[in-house]
């Protein structure tokens, strides 16, 4: 497939449809994904659900959250580690079934494949997913199911890289010629204008990831440039309030503070209910 960086609505389905195996053919054959290793530890993240968590059992004796994309994640024992493991039925969504041994024993529930044909019962009080969002191939249908699967009072909670600063590119064009890197970044800033004055989220699509021709490294997979601004004018066409959330404490200045202030996602979106 060449290689184009095209907000997600100028990509065929057929043009989905192929990236998205492309993907998964990707994902159950590489064991040296991060992902496949050892247990997640997204605690700077995880803290954030933990804080709703506890606002939302002031009101409930238990609650029901669903982990999308959740590899072989750590969160539910980092829900032991805080006293609140009893109080959740935990749900597990992955694409691949390469975790499923280690799902199905942290899990309430372990469901697989792509979420927007994987039956899941929905009802949640918090949905939430860590470094997930950058590898969906169509981020507005993906955000819709999500949104469906919510109760009417409920938060979803997205934690990403963050590829809309100008002039950075993500690591998945790295291996493309100089001149194409630079169509990317002109491209990416012009999507960037006009979901500013359009107000229409763009959901920026790469296809020909490095990830299919060089050994993984971080990111190399990203096939969604994730912007801020696209998720905030899509939280704001759900009538949902939106509120940004720092992750650890980095020094400043530091390469960390860099990276958690101003090159990541970390957003809670409240659909409105109860407690308007």
């Amino acid at each position: 497939m060449k290689a184009q960086l095209l907000p997600y609505q100028k990509l065929s389905k057929e043009a989905h449809r192929d990236l998205r195996e492309q993907l998964d053919q990707f994902y159950s054959a590489a064991p040296e994904y991060t992902a496949f290793q050892a247990p997640s530890d997204q605690r700077n993240c995880w803290e954030h659900v933990i804080n709703c968590m506890r606002e939302r059992l002031g009101g409930k004796s238990r609650l029901r959250i669903l982990e999308v994309g959740a590899g072989r994640t750590g969160f539910p024992r980092y829900l032991a580690e805080k006293n609140l493991r009893s109080a959740v039925e935990f749900h597990a969504h992955d694409v691949t079934r390469y975790n499923e041994d280690w799902l199905r024993g942290e899990a309430d529930e372990s469901f697989f494949g792509d979420i927007l044909s994987t039956s899941l019962p929905g009802g949640y009080d918090i949905i939430f997913s860590t470094y997930v969002l950058e590898h969906v191939t169509d981020p507005a249908t993906h955000l819709e199911k999500i949104w469906n699967l919510l109760s009417e009072d409920a938060d979803l909670f997205i934690f990403s890289p963050r590829y809309d600063l100008p002039g950075y590119l993500c690591p998945s064009a790295r291996h493309l010629p100089r001149l194409a890197k630079l169509k990317f970044a002109t491209r990416a800033g012009w999507a960037r204008l006009v979901a500013f004055f359009l107000r229409k989220p763009q959901f920026l699509i790469q296809t020909d990831l490095a990830a299919f021709h060089e050994p993984f490294y971080l990111d190399s997979d990203a096939v969604h440039w994730v912007s801020l601004r696209d998720l905030k004018i899509w939280a704001a066409s759900h009538n949902a309030s939106f509120i940004t959330r720092p992750i650890g404490v980095p020094d400043f200045p530091s390469k960390d503070w860099l990276i958690k202030r101003l090159c990541t996602v970390a957003v809670q979106i409240t659909k409105r209910g109860q407690r308007d």
